[in-house]
């Protein structure tokens, strides 16, 4: 069996597993498989793990999916260290909460952001050159509204306009920075908006 069909079996497997749904069998071109393969591995890489969750709690939870998709963490008694490596966390025996989350470049999507559940400590996240959010995909960072001071959106390519509202609903956000968005087609609307709905926020746009 090839390394494609063994990863595309492994991967059919889990989202049966965790979303209760066939996945189809498809003959397909290689380029076209190995889209899908990885389309999958994002997915299952995004996916919320309830046993996972019940078993090491929400902080460490996070950590371990933004570290896999690409992106780093910063917690709350160690804030100078920026944590990338999956195999370098503390153990798991070892409580931590998270103070920032860095997606620089990582394969987080929508779904993804339910992680957030239950990471009360979190000041601060940075969404970077973070190509799979779009559709609304900022709406999980509502449930960081408690704690969330400091966010950066940036070369988010398939966020629009429309998608930035939900910045508005962060009501103890401190400063906001949001540029590089070359699909947002009317950054001073969105701009006025934002300062309407926060104006003790300290905000910077620029559309590119």
């Amino acid at each position: 069996m090839s390394f494609i069909s063994i990863i595309r079996n492994s991967i059919t497997k889990r989202l049966i597993q965790q979303t209760g749904y066939q996945v189809e069998k498809q003959v397909l071109p290689a380029e076209s498989l190995v889209r899908n393969i990885w389309g999958y591995v994002a997915i299952a890489f995004n996916q919320v793990d309830a046993d996972r969750l019940a078993k090491v709690g929400p902080n460490r939870l996070c950590a371990e999916w933004i570290i896999k998709n690409g992106g780093g963490v910063r917690i709350v008694d160690n804030p100078g260290r920026l944590w990338k490596d999956y195999n370098m966390l503390p153990a798991e025996t070892t409580k931590f909460q998270i103070k920032v989350v860095d997606a620089s470049n990582a394969s987080i999507m929508k779904i993804g952001l339910e992680h957030f559940i239950g990471c009360k400590q979190i000041d601060t996240v940075i969404f970077h050159n973070c190509k799979h959010l779009e559709n609304d995909g900022l709406v999980g960072l509502t449930h960081l509204t408690d704690s969330l001071t400091r966010l950066q959106i940036s070369g988010c390519y398939n966020i629009r306009d429309s998608d930035l509202d939900v910045i508005g609903e962060l009501s103890n956000l401190k400063q906001l920075a949001i540029f590089d968005m070359k699909y947002v087609k009317d950054m001073d609307k969105v701009a006025a908006s934002l300062k309407s709905k926060l104006p003790h926020c300290e905000m910077q746009f620029q559309k590119e």
